[in-house]
């Protein structure tokens, strides 16, 4: 298999066997894929537990950084420091949230490569799961990155009040749902689908959902 320069092999590779392995034990193709990601939504689980409990840690000091943005609102530099000191203090980290996403950017290129050149009917099964034919584009699962991306960030109090919040909460599901409408195959796009909705149910479980355990965001807050 010839892989883009950029892709290591190394990482595309395992999951060529898993999807392939996934494939005999289930007799479906898209069924194969869903595993897939549930095996890597695992693999990277240890970092989104980290993620959540840094910007749980994250929303609760909030209140004391903005007191520091106003006490130091002419001396941007002593806000910083105080800042970061306090970061460290209290065990947050303000980019804990970008982790999860910057671990699974290769994992998303490495499978693209892997769904561009893979072909199940010559392994004789069906790329047909459900209602989509996984070699090509499908509309409904487009539609359904967008949903679930939406419910995600709704029921984790993503819904700010401030207007440029909100445009971001509307905008980042709709740029993944055309993303995922210009995908030439779709079983990347059933990828990403499990793995928010995995990443619904983990947060379900822990640390739930403030929105509907009353606590911020309840009612739309930042």
């Amino acid at each position: 298999m010839l892989a883009a320069s950029w892709i290591p092999q190394w990482l595309i590779d395992p999951m060529m066997t898993m999807i392939k392995w996934f494939m005999e034990i289930t007799g479906s193709y898209g069924m194969a894929i869903i595993l897939l990601t549930v095996v890597v939504r695992i693999v990277i689980l240890p970092l989104t537990i980290y993620q959540t409990k840094s910007m749980k840690k994250m929303q609760e000091i909030q209140p004391r950084i903005k007191e520091l943005q106003t006490k130091y609102k002419d001396n941007p530099e002593k806000a910083n420091q105080e800042m970061m000191e306090m970061y460290k203090k209290e065990g947050a980290n303000p980019f804990a949230g970008c982790l999860p996403m910057l671990i699974q950017l290769p994992i998303l290129w490495a499978l693209f490569e892997v769904f561009r050149v893979f072909d199940p009917v010559a392994l004789g099964y069906s790329t047909q799961f459900l209602w989509a034919d996984l070699a090509v584009k499908d509309i409904p699962l487009a539609i359904m990155t967008v949903v679930v991306m939406f419910l995600q960030t709704y029921l984790s109090g993503g819904v700010a009040t401030d207007q440029n919040q909100k445009i971001m909460t509307w905008m980042m599901p709709l740029l993944f749902g055309y993303i995922a409408f210009t995908m030439p195959t779709s079983g990347i796009v059933l990828y990403w689908v499990v793995s928010t909705a995995f990443g619904i149910v983990q947060q379900a479980i822990y640390p739930g959902f403030p929105r509907l355990k009353g606590g911020p965001g309840a009612k739309g807050e930042a």
